[in-house]
């Protein structure tokens, strides 16, 4: 007689479990990007979308009128005093920006090649020190340092190097540059260390190897590959002082900007449609400014490194 075997001639078939397991792994890509792109619309896309609308609504005695209209942007965006505030405070971002660079590059290149990896990483969170207060304080604390009656003046009045207190230390340009340079510098030299730190140095020393000084060494090897730091510096740099209310507000000595005019609209007459059009026209400054610098910079190349 001849044994009948107790196995099935074929596997058996997968159970429910394991094909669930299948379809939640061919799915793993979307469930990881989910909390992402549910935090963008949610925080981002949303609210960009409702003040987009809120700019083409009417306004009435202190009320929202929900009919369609431009007033607010021919009124409004196309005022002279308007176009005058936006372009002091692009001026004024642009002038920042390109002051932050200059003196943020050559903070990141002495961390980068004058200092060990994990020295400069310690001395660069140094500059993160003043950020474990908040903005309000930092700001205002320049007011016992710059005022009439302040640290400078008393030493420059003691020595005699003034009869008078100076005024413009506070209450202008020069103490409104100061207070962003105190908040964004850190953005500026965090990127352009990370992109020097990337450098591969034997480019630098086979650029020595030829007979480079070190001018044209920086000037053809150094700083293009430093640029993508330099670009998502200037980034950072540009939108927070567009958008900055606080330190023009304590330090500019009543000269508005953007975001000054902005508040106040919302403040005086809760005009919602007057202030969403200022803040859509700030939205595309912002962007325009994104999008000329990465048409010659490509930023990609410091995380492809």
């Amino acid at each position: 007689m001849t044994a009948r075997s107790d196995q099935p001639d074929q596997e058996a078939s997968p159970g429910p479990l394991s094909f669930i397991n299948q379809r939640v792994k061919n799915r793993e890509p979307y469930i990881l990007i989910a909390p992402t792109v549910i935090w963008f619309a949610v925080f981002l896309v949303i609210p960009v979308l409702v003040i987009i609308a809120f700019s083409f609504l009417s306004y009435s005695n202190f009320n929202v009128v929900y009919e369609f209209t431009l007033v607010s942007w021919t009124s409004t965006v196309l005022s002279s005093t308007v176009i005058g505030v936006f372009t002091r405070t692009i001026g004024v971002a642009l002038f920042v920006t390109a002051l932050t660079l200059v003196l943020a590059y050559p903070i990141a290149y002495f961390l980068r090649f004058y200092v060990g990896d994990i020295m400069g990483i310690i001395l660069l969170l140094f500059l993160v020190i003043p950020f474990w207060t908040s903005e309000l304080i930092r700001t205002i604390g320049w007011y016992p340092i710059l005022g009439r009656g302040g640290l400078i003046n008393w030493v420059l009045l003691s020595i005699g190097a003034t009869n008078e207190p100076i005024r413009w230390l506070l209450f202008s340009l020069f103490s409104q540059t100061l207070g962003y340079l105190q908040n964004f510098l850190v953005f500026m030299a965090a990127p352009i260390y990370i992109s020097l730190s990337q450098i591969d140095e034997d480019l630098i020393d086979a650029s020595e190897t030829l007979r480079s000084g070190p001018f044209s060494t920086f000037r053809r090897v150094t700083w293009p590959l430093s640029l993508p730091g330099v670009a998502i510096g200037c980034i950072f740099t540009f939108v927070l002082a567009v958008g900055n209310f606080t330190i023009p507000r304590f330090l500019s000595g009543g000269d508005r900007t953007a975001t000054m005019l902005i508040y106040e609209e919302v403040t005086r007459g809760l005009h919602y449609p007057n202030a969403s059009a200022m803040s859509v026209t700030l939205l595309i400054v912002i962007f325009g400014f994104v999008y000329v610098l990465l048409r010659f910079i490509d930023i990609t190349d410091i995380a492809q490194n």
